[in-house]
């Protein structure tokens, strides 16, 4: 069939393969000749050319989730007289209060860590659980910094950990910005200290308390811990008031410096752990006495003796909050000055690159020479099904739910294509939510994300990955999976496969691509201009009546993603493109071309690859 050949430059697509391999070249999508190849003289080839916009940024897909951490200790009833804390937090939920994007966390800490919402919600800005007596206009007893980020921390461990397990999943802790302010008038009250039982002349020196029975004045290191409060103290951990000191353990430091700093950096470590768009931590101190000195409270004389501020450790510790944090420091000097609105509280705003353009006819198996027909594009070539006994035109033969080249791959382990009740419990749910061509309850058979096309992020959807013997949930597109001298990555751009070695096919049958960057007349996105070539059609069954045979589904993937953030899952759209080709002549489009347009390009999910192909486009649409 491929009689004559003849020879051409090979065009590597310059701009997915730096991506892929790590390099900078995000935007650098200059072409150059590689090598040369043997293209066959016969009519079985397709081009594609089109053109595609990454999305624009918007700010209604990024949330921005504002957590106030208050202090409402016993001085702000001096410091704060109008509680103006209160209305300053307020004026901020009220200003974003319509915005469905934006939540809110509110914790206020004392002697007592409360938190006034449930997570981060929705508020209005009259909440009186937030904004009455009990919520943030309450000013009782001690300072527990500890505590509050302690509870903190947790709070935003737990929403992360919700959103990672629910349907935002990782692209949407990718697109968000958590933002948290802390604010207070005082330093760390109380400031306790662990007990040593030697040497006896240590400063923190108690007796060890005898036969586990503890007394006021022995140090047990499960019940006591010595405190700094107005005078010194031991506080018995069995006679704790409940909701005390969340943080405080038996015989350990608390509320030092160095403790807070190690949550504060742990705080700023849950980006990294979850791949957050953006964290920072904000801090701001309240002092009744101006820049002068004068007291702009006609009770600060009261406070300072009552309390024992001390106004420069305050802002020393604060400021270094805010460093440590990322954020920005604001010394109010009065309460009438609290303002939390000059925060920056926008969304965050990332322009999208391409990451990767990767087409795959899914009616074309690669094989060792040639591709082979697979009519039903299920990931079996046909005769292979029709040599296990599979139907090569349905994709799920005994109906159980789990595909054939999945049950295939199986076998071992309890699946078989042709016996339903194989495995012992049927796929119930066969949604495909992400649209990568894994149901439900094949993604977590393999482990991947069902709603991510791409879970190890290395731009290759996991259908293609494990169809063709690569790892879905690790990125090992620049291994050589079959010591062929061609990554991994190369051998799924260009249509061969990477589990077995196969030169004639590389050498011969391999796809051609470029791709060009254009203007966008919007001016808010990247568009690129591409061709590809060398597209082999097969002759595949009559999959869907009569007219039908030699239908070939070719699926286009584009992947785009933050130029900045090479942890970031990317965004699919794909366009799907069907020919007919009957050997050895008969082929539709006649000219062998078909033109693609950014409107082809849909969300995964959107596109029906099965046999209608009411979202193929086609000679004739």
């Amino acid at each position: 069939m491929h009689a004559r050949y003849k020879k051409i430059g090979l065009v590597s697509l310059a701009l997915s393969i730096l991506w892929i391999a790590g390099l900078p070249a995000c935007t650098d999508s200059d072409v150059e000749v590689t090598e040369t190849m043997e293209v066959p003289q016969v009519d079985d080839q397709l081009i594609i050319r089109g053109d595609v916009c990454t999305d624009p940024p918007e700010d209604s897909d990024f949330p921005v989730k504002i957590m106030f951490i208050i202090d409402s200790s016993g001085s702000m009833q001096q410091t704060d007289e109008g509680m103006q804390r209160v209305e300053a937090v307020r004026q901020v939920v009220r200003r974003y209060a319509n915005n469905p994007q934006v939540t809110f966390n509110i914790i206020k800490f004392n002697g007592r860590v409360a938190v006034l919402t449930s997570g981060y919600a929705h508020l209005s800005g009259n909440e009186a659980e937030v904004f009455g007596p009990q919520g943030l206009q309450e000013a009782d007893s001690m300072t527990d910094y500890q505590g509050a980020l302690g509870v903190a921390y947790q709070e935003l461990l737990n929403d992360m950990m919700r959103v990672a397990d629910g349907e935002g999943g990782l692209p949407e802790l990718t697109r968000s910005k958590y933002v948290v302010i802390f604010f207070s008038d005082g330093t760390p009250d109380p400031v306790c200290y662990g007990c040593v039982t030697d040497p006896p002349n240590h400063p923190r020196y108690l007796p060890e308390c005898e036969g586990g029975a503890g007394t006021q004045m022995c140090c047990n290191d499960d019940l006591h811990v010595v405190c700094t409060l107005m005078d010194e103290i031991v506080l018995d951990m069995d006679y704790m008031e409940p909701g005390m000191f969340p943080m405080l353990e038996g015989g350990a430091d608390y509320n030092h410096n160095y403790q807070i700093f190690q949550l504060i950096e742990a705080i700023m470590d849950l980006k990294d752990t979850f791949h957050v768009g953006e964290m920072r931590v904000h801090s701001a101190f309240l002092y009744c006495r101006d820049q002068f000195g004068n007291p702009t409270s006609a009770l600060c004389a009261a406070a300072e003796a009552a309390y024992n501020l001390d106004p420069d450790r305050g802002r020393a510790l604060l400021r270094e909050i805010a460093n440590r944090g990322n954020g920005t420091f604001r010394d109010f000097t009065g309460g009438q000055d609290i303002n939390f609105l000059k925060i920056d509280y926008t969304s965050i705003k990332r322009e999208y690159t391409a990451k990767n353009l990767i087409v795959s006819n899914v009616s074309a198996f690669p094989g060792i020479e040639t591709f082979l027909p697979d009519s039903d594009g299920d990931g079996l070539d046909d005769d292979t099904e029709v040599r296990n006994g599979s139907d090569p035109l349905l994709v799920d033969t005994d109906g159980d739910g789990y595909q054939d080249f999945i049950e295939n791959k199986k076998l071992g382990a309890g699946f078989d294509p042709l016996l339903a009740y194989r495995p012992d419990e049927a796929c119930v749910d066969q949604q495909d939510s992400d649209g990568d061509g894994m149901r439900y309850c094949e993604e977590a058979l393999y482990g991947t994300d069902d709603k991510l096309v791409d879970t190890d992020a290395d731009g290759f959807p996991d259908t293609m990955e494990i169809r063709l013997g690569m790892d879905p949930l690790r990125n090992d597109s620049i291994e050589d999976l079959d010591s062929d001298g061609q990554r991994n990555a190369d051998e799924l751009l260009f249509h061969s496969h990477p589990g077995r070695s196969d030169e004639a096919l590389w050498d011969d049958h391999r796809y051609w691509y470029e791709m060009w960057p254009l203007e966008d007349d919007a001016g808010d996105r990247k568009c690129y201009g591409f061709e590809i070539r060398h597209l082999t059609l097969v002759t595949t069954r009559d999959r869907n009546g009569p007219g039908s045979r030699g239908f070939n589904d070719i699926v286009i993937w584009f992947d785009q993603a933050s130029y900045d953030d090479p942890l970031d899952p990317g965004r699919f759209k794909a366009a799907c493109v069907r020919a007919q080709y009957i050997e050895p002549d008969y082929k539709i489009p006649l000219g062998g071309e078909i033109e693609l347009s950014n409107d082809d390009f849909v969300h995964p999910g959107m596109l029906d690859l099965g046999f209608s192909g009411s979202s193929c486009v086609t000679a004739d649409k």
